[in-house]
């Protein structure tokens, strides 16, 4: 269903608030980039999902690592990045 929100005046600017269910949905949070862009009478928001570098720490391995059900560590790098399955971290 469609929410509605109003314009507001930001600085020089303008914004709007976007619920939380709807950045909760996209698993979006203070300081991450979003992408906009224009189709046709709508304004898309989405996040951005450029690949912005290498995991460091425990993560660090992944890169070279076979994850048991067939997925590169590069793939689930990406998986993880993504914010697909939400913040929750799944039971091993």
């Amino acid at each position: 269903p469609d929410m509605t929100a109003t314009i507001i005046k930001i600085g020089n600017s303008k914004g709007v608030i976007i619920p939380a269910s709807l950045l909760k949905k996209l698993s979006l949070g203070t300081g991450d980039e979003i992408l906009l862009n224009i189709d046709g009478d709508k304004l898309v928001i989405r996040k951005n999902l450029e690949y912005t570098g290498p995991f460091t720490g425990p993560f660090a391995a992944l890169k070279d690592c076979q994850v048991d059900w067939g997925m590169s560590g590069v793939e689930y790098e990406d998986m993880l990045r993504s914010g697909r399955f939400g913040r929750e971290i799944e039971e091993w």
